[in-house]
């Protein structure tokens, strides 16, 4: 239970730090997106189905915090899931520099997304624009993962968020 509480408390950060102490380090008015790295991260962690429900039902919650286009981020979190539970397979998880493509590769695509839906909702978009905020965000979550990447592999491997497996083989 106490693994659950602080992977709400993780979120909750992601949601709330772009808007707060990422106002004053953005770049051009790029931020991070957190919660795509934060769904990143735990797709690295868990099996496809639930890095699946866990990128829907976070990009769902982000949806209402915005309060607009509702199904936009999930849709694309949960497909970034699907990406990295597909990669995840054959991939190194304790390299960061591997982390870090993974990462900037699946933020490209989660951005194209959720660019490519709110055009067919309605946004108009240049594309001049978009392509810079597709690959600012993207580069900056890139940048992100040596500084938080080690911390959150640690603790789902051997601390906090570390899944204890209900029996024990003997």
């Amino acid at each position: 239970m106490k693994r659950y509480v602080i992977m709400l408390i993780i979120f909750m950060l992601c949601l709330t730090l772009p808007g707060t102490l990422f106002q004053y380090w953005s770049w051009g008015g790029i931020k991070p997106d957190l919660v795509m790295l934060w769904v990143i991260y735990i797709a690295l962690h868990h099996r496809p189905v639930r890095a699946i429900a866990y990128g829907f039902s976070f990009g769902l919650i982000e949806d209402f915090y915005l309060g607009r286009y509702i199904g936009l981020n999930a849709i694309s979190l949960a497909a970034a899931a699907l990406l990295i539970g597909f990669l995840q397979q054959r991939w190194y998880r304790e390299n960061i520099p591997l982390t870090m493509v993974l990462v900037l590769i699946v933020s490209i695509l989660g951005q194209t997304l959720i660019m490519l839906f709110a055009a067919t909702s309605g946004l108009n978009w240049f594309f001049g624009d978009a392509l810079n905020i597709i690959l600012g965000i993207s580069f900056y979550n890139c940048l992100l993962v040596p500084l938080t990447y080690p911390f959150i592999h640690r603790s789902f491997t051997s601390g906090f968020l570390f899944q204890k497996p209900k029996y024990e083989h003997r």
